[in-house]
């Protein structure tokens, strides 16, 4: 099967596809989690290959980002529990039927950075244990809490969340571009979700975020999932200590942490994605 697109209707109206290809129904259908700033496309060579495995997979486009039909502003907001409430659920329902598998049918997240943040919000949710989710592996996906990281990345996600979650505070967005220039090279962000991710980075706590329905820190204290977060040995935004602030999250969970070797980075390892999907077959073989 070639890739193909399928849109997904979102309760602002607005509209976010999702990259789809088949794949055997003897194995987990895989879903793909961006960073942020980073637009579903990029991922593609990772789908390839895991579809060139045999697997059904989806790459998700965070809301506002890539070809997503939202743009953040005053009156279009968002934050983290929308997008594990709404976009994450909604999108792996509208993959299930566009494949034709049953909605409980074993899934595997399989998340970037941010998409890693929310995705452990999403395994708290009703909705991961009817939609089948079996397991979570993130790369690069940990918690930008700042005592995580050494003192020049420290300074400069502390600048960050001052600057971005400030903006998003009084506006109700980060505008991305300031007089032509985009210091945090993340493009336009909704302000309620800048504002959440720099009480992440300097508390270190998912509670009270805006329209939760559910108790966050209490509920990802239930999740019993396997989770297995992964980081390269030369990426300078998700250092091991990173990696295990975001497991704090779940004390319950059958949580790995590990170093990947091959000096892929942050990002790159999308484009090159062998010792990546390599790591989620030992990894789901195991469960």
């Amino acid at each position: 099967m070639t890739q193909e697109t399928v849109w997904v209707p979102l309760p602002s109206g607005d509209r976010s596809p999702a990259l789809v290809w088949a794949g055997e129904l003897s194995k987990p259908l895989v879903m793909i989690w961006p960073g942020l700033g980073v637009g579903a496309s990029y991922y593609r060579p990772l789908a390839e290959e895991l579809h060139r495995r045999g697997y059904p997979v989806a790459v998700g486009e965070l809301r506002g980002h890539g070809e997503s039909t939202a743009r953040a502003s005053r009156s279009n907001n968002w934050g983290y529990h929308d997008l594990a409430a709404q976009d994450y659920p909604l999108t792996l329902r509208a993959v299930k039927e566009h494949l034709e598998l049953p909605m409980a049918h074993p899934t595997v997240l399989l998340t970037h950075s941010m998409g890693g943040q929310i995705g452990v919000l999403f395994l708290a949710r009703p909705e991961a244990r009817e939609l089948g989710l079996r397991a979570m592996m993130g790369v690069g996906s940990g918690s930008p809490y700042l005592p995580s990281f050494p003192t020049p990345m420290r300074r400069r996600i502390r600048t960050g969340t001052l600057l971005m979650g400030g903006f998003g505070k009084v506006l109700g967005y980060w505008p991305g571009k300031i007089a032509g220039w985009d210091p945090s090279h993340y493009g336009r962000q909704a302000g309620r979700h800048m504002w959440e991710w720099g009480k992440l980075a300097w508390r270190n706590t998912y509670a009270d975020l805006s329209g939760a329905d559910v108790n966050y820190p209490a509920a990802l204290a239930q999740v019993k999932l396997p989770v297995l977060l992964c980081y390269f040995d030369n990426d300078d935004s998700c250092p091991e200590a990173s990696a295990r602030s975001l497991a704090e999250h779940l004390p319950a969970a059958q949580i790995q942490c590990g170093e990947l070797a091959g000096g892929l980075g942050h990002n790159r390892w999308a484009r090159q994605p062998q010792i990546v999907v390599d790591r989620l077959e030992e990894f789901y073989a195991g469960l």
